[in-house]
């Protein structure tokens, strides 16, 4: 719990630091340091890579799961910290009919600088989280499946039919995880073409209808989030939201909820 505590406070004092600057800053960092959007993401894809070599499988310790490390936590926690400052900071800017709050050209410095160290943070984090997934091959407790979609999702919660074939993820959690990517994958593509245009020269055609689509996609995923959110406080998810924090859930809790994965945590798997 203590590094985790320590790792929360290095991630905003982090972001905060970089808040500060982009506040007192006059000229654009996308104009002027976007090699730190690259350094970000290679020291992401460095680190994650390391920690998915080095990661431990969740093991059950005197009735508890230990189920999320400081790994984890650094992925999870860090790619909020940077989408909320994305969300922010793409409100202040105006998108689809939303906006914008910046109106001149000095004020609209600030929330784009925001906008970069949001990005920055997020591509650390997304990176990290990335390279330890595709280091560890365990792609099935996450990516899923067309019974996840079909019968774990809609089928438990559209027609409240009941699912007991959970894992280590929620068949939903991993339906959302779907979305997620599929959308930030289309967000990830047009912010890069905007990036590219602080660089080099691209038609304004070409750059208004990619400004367009990135609005679009960020919207949907803001809706998606919003679910996501609503769905932890609905269902009363706490007692797996509050393991992000911890790293630990009951074994009684995963019995019930997570049958599939207890009975791979029971034969050393997981």
């Amino acid at each position: 719990m203590g590094k985790i505590i320590l790792v929360l406070i290095l991630l905003l004092a982090v972001t905060g630091v970089g808040l500060y600057l982009a506040n007192s800053s006059e000229s654009l960092f996308f104009d002027t340091a976007p090699w730190v959007l690259l350094v970000a993401a290679g020291v992401g894809i460095v680190l994650g890579a390391v920690r998915g070599l080095r990661k431990r499988k969740p093991v059950i310790v005197d009735g508890m799961v230990i189920r999320h490390g400081v790994g984890s936590f650094v992925a999870h926690w860090g790619s909020a910290i940077g989408i909320f400052t994305l969300i922010a900071s793409g409100i202040i800017l105006g998108f689809l009919f939303i906006g914008p709050f910046a109106k001149t050209a000095a004020e609209v410095v600030f929330p784009l600088n925001m906008h970069f160290i949001g990005l920055a943070v997020t591509l650390f984090a997304g990176c990290f989280w990335a390279a330890d997934f595709l280091v560890s091959r365990n792609y099935g407790s996450l990516v899923p499946n067309i019974n996840d979609i079909i019968g774990g999702t809609l089928g438990k919660y559209l027609l409240r039919r009941k699912w007991s074939s959970e894992g280590k993820y929620l068949s939903s959690q991993k339906s959302a995880f779907l979305a997620f990517i599929v959308l930030g994958g289309g967000i990830l593509v047009t912010g890069a073409i905007k990036v590219a245009a602080h660089i080099w020269p691209i038609q304004a055609s070409v750059y208004g209808v990619t400004t367009y689509i990135h609005d679009i996609l960020s919207f949907l995923f803001i809706l998606l989030l919003i679910v996501h959110v609503l769905l932890v406080v609905v269902l009363g998810h706490w007692k797996a939201f509050r393991s992000f924090f911890t790293g630990k859930i009951s074994e009684e809790y995963v019995e019930e909820e997570h049958p599939v994965w207890y009975e791979e945590l029971k034969r050393g798997g997981g």
